[in-house]
């Protein structure tokens, strides 16, 4: 009899289980089909244009999504004692969930039951593993939904303040996640008791999945309509909120419906009704579209053969950190890139400082090497201004694509690329990855490269990166390949040639494993020191005054210490209550703290390293010029190297001190401290004082500008106000208005906000009525003269 019961129960289960695989699987398919049907007319029906390339990173945000869900699953799978390959864990997880298309959400659950059941996991486990990853899921939706708060505040329930309503949401989602880590309560009590780092690991990672859902929604919502950027966050969190509430509902299947309805009552406070629908059922069909994609790949994945692809996988299997980290670094520089040039081609830019290195980069592969137009318009030598010989170097550059926006690309890949060097340094000396991770992700939000980035193009930007790998290879006992650095630091600015030489005194004391490395960072440490010494001289004493005809043009700001460089530096030295008095003003310690709060102020506990940046601290707190206690512009890019190499050696000083610490908590500090400082006085969208004009406010008529500046022949002189200068530097003679404006072949105007609308005016009148000059071109807010004698 219990045989008979056994065989009727194996004989139901049997056919269960086949009812779960292909008919429901097929039912599911019948009901995407049917969504992108019924939707689809509806959706494109109603659209013009899509943003092909925005919508692209929308799928790609999805596809992560799913990606890093499945790699949750693994996990759970992982602590129950089930170690599963994860392309194979991967696909069965979507398998799975696939199913949820069909109506009734059972059929994904049973459906897990039944897949992972065939790879002989009990289903007590998978049932437990189930709660475990639903139990993930919401806290972590719960607290990435909580961003959505200012949003609902200020939109929908009208609350006065959005930072008081940031701030607010913010505060819960630190108090939910700490009682959730460290609180033993275990709903269902299936549920085990992990410990505080576990629970961190797979909360951190589930937010993840859920900011990357939020992604999704907003790049291809904005693919179609425009969304404020300034609330990026909030709406982000908006779409979040809205997947929670579907994944709660019981309604439909896969909460189809509750989304729309909740994504169009939201976003109609700041869009049209009916736009917002349109927007809620595109998302949805990226959506499924991306789920089906990400199907796909896992069944190649796990069914593949390849020799590339398994090598490929073992490959980044073996280097997981490095491979996240070189995906950050591409989005860094496809994200800076972008904004760089919508910079430029919506005249954010100006002749100073892009136009002027522009024209010296132009001059140089043209025969005319380092020369440049100096504010009165004569012709000369760049030395008379800095010692940038590198703008030398890369001429060769503008054989390939001769435009300003070659520099805007080069110094976006070298400065990204300096992330990879606080991660190599970083796990040389902590050795561990995924805290070197962390701070690599933190150099990439830092303020300060963010602001040097986006502000024109500077050769000593690139310095950030040539001393981070500089100071790496010094560790690593590479002395030929250090130089190389070393030299491409140096001609970046001619004061960095005093960071090389302190670079060549720590290669002279260091550690070294044997004798004949003592003797070889002898000779390195002393040739490097003594050389950088003397051309650190002989620029500032002799070859920059002697060029210029006077003396360093940055002296006039130091004039409160002398007229020399050498009465400068000794008043310096002989004045410490000045000093003092002068470091202790509010702008300099605001600046200050904007230098060391995105680090976490790790630095002071390695303050030593930061005795490599001294001299160019000292230069900027000392400065009577505002713009260089500031981190919106290139003064920093010197000095942030060491803020990094100080935190990495602040870092081990503590661990040395204080074993027991989690490496757990020094990356969660350091991410509270990227995220605080990025968010209060970074320029990226989701920051408070964002810098997104180019792409909120781009210049009307932009593109027949454009058109008719490439029409000016580079023979002709031209005078132009500072945000056309880096459009037309391309020529030996640029001056920037006022400057003999009355002289130039062309002189041109961008009156396109109220400060040069008040300054220029006056001058575009007086040319309208001189007779030597006629309008040759004029639209919106540019006018263009040009000399009535010039031929056609």
């Amino acid at each position: 009899m219990a045989e008979n019961k056994n065989s009727i129960k194996s004989s139901l289960f049997s056919i269960l289980k086949f009812t779960i695989g292909w008919p429901i699987s097929l039912i599911a398919l019948f009901f995407i089909v049917k969504i992108i049907i019924d939707n689809g007319k509806s959706v494109l029906s109603n659209l013009n244009n899509i943003n092909v390339p925005l919508l692209f990173f929308g799928i790609f945000f999805f596809i992560l999504y799913y990606f890093i869900r499945a790699y949750v699953w693994k996990i759970i799978l992982k602590l129950q004692g089930y170690d599963l390959p994860f392309k194979h864990v991967a696909y069965l997880w979507e398998l799975s969930e696939f199913k949820r298309f069909a109506p009734g959400k059972i059929w994904s659950f049973m459906g897990r039951i039944s897949l992972f059941g065939n790879l002989n996991i009990p289903q007590k486990t998978i049932f437990k593993s189930i709660f475990i990853e639903i139990q993930f899921l919401l806290l972590a939706n719960i607290i990435v939904s909580i961003l959505a708060f200012p949003f609902i505040l200020t939109n929908i329930i009208k609350f006065p303040s959005y930072d008081l309503a940031l701030g607010v949401s913010v505060l819960l989602i630190l108090l939910s996640t700490i009682v959730f880590i460290f609180s033993d309560y275990r709903p269902f009590r299936l549920l085990p008791l992990y410990s505080p780092k576990t629970k961190i690991s797979i909360l951190s990672t589930s937010c993840l999945y859920a900011i990357f859902f939020g992604l999704g929604m907003y790049f291809s919502a904005i693919s179609i309509v425009y969304l404020p950027l300034e609330r990026f966050i909030a709406i982000l969190g908006f779409f979040v909120f809205s997947y929670l509430i579907s994944y709660l509902s019981i309604i439909s299947p896969m909460g189809i419906g509750v989304r729309e309805g909740i994504i169009t009552f939201g976003l109609s406070k700041i869009i049209p009704i009916a736009t917002a629908g349109i927007v809620s059922i595109f998302a949805r069909l990226a959506l499924v579209f991306s789920e089906l994609c990400f199907l796909c790949f896992t069944y190649l994945w796990k069914t593949t053969k390849n020799k590339y692809v398994l090598f490929l996988e073992n490959f980044v299997l073996a280097r997981k950190q490095q491979v996240v980290l070189a995906l950050l670094i591409i989005a860094y520089i496809i994200y800076f890139t972008s904004t760089s040039f919508l910079r430029y081609d919506n005249f954010y830019t100006g002749r100073f400082d892009l136009g002027n290195m522009d024209q010296t980069v132009w001059n140089t592969i043209h025969g005319r090497i380092f020369k440049t137009n100096s504010d009165t318009g004569a012709i000369i030598s760049r030395l008379a201004v800095h010692a940038d010989f590198i703008l030398i170097f890369l001429s060769p550059l503008y054989l390939i694509w001769e435009h300003a926006k070659m520099l805007l690309l080069l110094q976006t890949v070298i400065l990204g690329v300096g992330a990879f060097f606080v991660f190599a340094i970083a796990k040389h000396v902590l050795k561990n990855a995924s805290l070197s991770l962390t701070l690599a992700i933190a150099y990439l939000f830092n303020p300060s490269v963010n602001f040097v980035n986006l502000y024109d193009f500077h050769a000593v930007s690139m310095s950030t990166t040539f001393l981070l790998a500089a100071f790496y290879f010094v560790q690593k006992n590479r002395y030929p390949i250090t130089l190389v650095f070393l030299i491409l630091a140096g001609i970046t600015k001619e004061q960095v040639w005093l960071i090389v030489a302190l670079l060549g005194l720590y290669a002279l004391v260091k550690d070294t494993p044997c004798i004949r490395s003592i003797l070889v960072k002898r000779a390195f440490g002393i040739t490097v020191f003594i050389g950088s010494v003397f051309i650190f001289y002989y620029l500032i004493w002799h070859a920059i005054p002697n060029v210029r005809g006077g003396e360093h043009f940055a002296l006039s700001f130091y004039s409160g210490f002398g007229d020399r460089p050498t009465s400068v530096i000794k008043n310096i030295l002989t004045s410490p209550d000045k000093i003092l008095n002068i470091i202790l003003e509010k702008e300099r310690l605001i600046y200050l703290k904007n230098v060391f709060l995105p680090v976490g102020f790790l630095p002071i506990f390695a303050f030593p390293f930061l005795f490599f940046a001294s001299f160019d601290f000292a230069i900027n707190l000392l400065s009577s010029n505002s713009n260089f206690y500031q981190i919106y512009y290139q003064y920093t890019s010197t000095i942030t190297p060491f803020i990094f190499i100080s935190s990495i050696f602040g870092i081990n000083y503590i661990k040395s001190r204080f074993p027991n610490i989690p490496t757990i908590v020094y990356a969660s500090y350091l991410i509270l401290a990227t995220i605080y400082s990025s968010y209060f006085f970074g320029p990226l969208p989701f920051a408070k004082n964002p810098n997104i004009a180019m792409f909120t406010k781009p210049q009307k008529d932009a593109k027949a500008i454009e058109n008719f500046l490439n029409t000016i022949p580079k023979s002709y002189t031209v005078s132009a106000t500072n945000n056309i200068g880096s459009h037309v530097s391309q020529r030996q003679k640029i001056v920037t208005i006022p400057v003999r404006f009355n002289e130039a072949d062309y002189v041109l105007f961008l009156l396109n906000d109220a400060s040069s609308k008040a300054n220029f005016t006056q001058l575009v009148e007086s040319l309208r009525t001189n007779e030597n000059y006629m309008i040759t071109y004029k639209i919106g807010d540019f006018i263009a003269f040009k000399k009535t004698n010039l031929n056609p």
